[in-house]
């Protein structure tokens, strides 16, 4: 039962509509993470499994002690007929495509995924718990896989099963991988992923050290059931990131119903916490009469209807196919929270923040029919100017929003200069 519930949040939240399509974006298609599952079976037993969700392939890695002691030390519980879903980044996956700038975008992915797991459950009607950055989780990950970190957990009470008792998600194969991947079930990682790896994480003598950065607090959100999924299941399948955009403007009450409500879900679900960390929108046409869109708190806007496409091009790194967006999302952070010597808390911490509140504009752009996409690479000094931030803030991640376009192709899987602030 546990088991069929991790599967079943993975299948709406990871997985979308089919194995060939993600219901989440990354940035050139790398999807720089991977997941695990920890839940008890008949006997009450814990198992590790590792998912791979483009083959539909779950694999029992582990069962003992060792798994039950990792639980306490991150100050999780398993739910009864429930299942924890962990979350490791492989930065390695990235930044052999994005270069040292891949490791921002490991991020942001991570953080997509993550706020998308945590909708899943709760459109299933489950409670979850969240922890970022959970400590005591890791040598579960790197038994079986070096050079990951792990980003995040969430414990999910079950979800229903759909047709019976027995009935779960369609489609997967679960095996037992414990004895066929003896004696030894670590993963050798490419020699060039063991250098990027080190290049990350060293200690002083320059050796490979514990994971980048100290855990983060541990807040919890938890949802009840019976109350209405703040995003529905439809949500998930109608997503897609627009490949370009067409002339035309949005109506800008559709731009603030989607960015509005993504902040008010953002709040809902970590409350205290703000928007994340800093937000600009951009509005490429004329401010609407006064008094007739109530933007959220803390939203800085700027309307500047006459920026021309060819700024818009300039500043995202010649993407020409974003040149006639209608609106972006700019979310900035003070540099200094980019470059902390404190453990890489407080830019893990901004990159959450960016990542989940993309994730959140995305769905709710998608219940709108409004094509969106997310933007990693952009010529920050650039935005900073066009839309008058601070001097001292960087952005750090971009949504755009306009007419879509089916025509215009999305070329930053076919370039790294778009990512590395290189013009072509």
């Amino acid at each position: 039962m546990g088991l069929r519930t991790g599967l079943a949040v993975l299948d709406l939240g990871m997985i979308g509509t089919d194995s060939s399509r993600r219901a989440v974006p990354s940035a050139g298609a790398t999807y720089p993470y991977e997941c695990y599952i920890l839940t008890r079976d008949d006997a009450g037993a814990i198992g590790l499994y590792q998912v791979d969700a483009g083959r539909r392939l779950c694999q029992l890695l582990s069962r003992g002690p060792q798994v039950d002691e990792a639980l306490c030390r991150a100050a999780l519980a398993i739910p009864e007929c429930g299942a924890v879903i962990v979350l490791a980044t492989r930065p390695w996956l990235s930044m052999r495509k994005y270069g040292d700038r891949g490791y921002l975008y490991t991020q942001l992915d991570t953080a997509h995924l993550h706020m998308n797991l945590v909708l899943a459950a709760d459109s299933l009607g489950a409670s979850i718990v969240l922890r970022r950055r959970p400590p005591g989780l890791d040598p579960l990950v790197s038994e079986y896989g070096e050079c990951a970190e792990v980003h995040s957990a969430l414990a999910v009470t079950a979800v229903s099963a759909g047709n019976g008792p027995d009935a779960g998600p369609s489609g997967w194969t679960v095996r037992d991988a414990r004895a066929t991947r003896r004696p030894s079930l670590r993963r050798q990682p490419h020699w060039l992923e063991r250098l990027c790896w080190e290049s990350l994480v060293t200690d002083s003598g320059g050796a490979a050290a514990a994971p980048l950065g100290a855990p983060v607090s541990l807040p919890t959100a938890v949802r009840r059931r019976g109350r209405a999924p703040l995003v529905p299941r439809t949500a998930f399948h109608s997503r897609r990131s627009a490949t370009g955009f067409a002339p035309g403007t949005v109506p800008a009450r559709d731009i603030h119903g989607t960015v509005g409500r993504a902040i008010s879900v953002f709040n809902d679900l970590l409350p205290g916490e703000g928007t994340p960390p800093h937000a600009t929108l951009v509005m490429r046409q004329h401010r609407p009469a006064r008094g007739q869109l109530v933007w959220p708190d803390g939203l800085g806007i700027r309307w500047i209807p006459e920026l021309p496409n060819e700024s818009v091009t300039e500043a995202f790194m010649a993407q020409r196919h974003l040149a006639d967006t209608s609106a972006v999302l700019l979310m900035h952070a003070p540099t200094a929270a980019l470059i902390d010597e404190a453990g890489g808390a407080q830019l893990w911490t901004v990159l959450y923040h960016a990542g989940a509140l993309a994730q959140l504009v995305c769905l709710e752009a998608a219940q709108r029919d409004l094509p969106a996409t997310g933007v990693g690479g952009f010529d920050s000094e650039r935005w900073q100017r066009l839309a008058g931030l601070p001097a001292d803030h960087d952005v750090v991640y971009a949504v755009t929003m306009g007419v879509g376009t089916p025509d215009a192709p999305k070329l930053d899987r076919l370039a790294v200069a778009y990512a590395q602030n290189e013009r072509s």
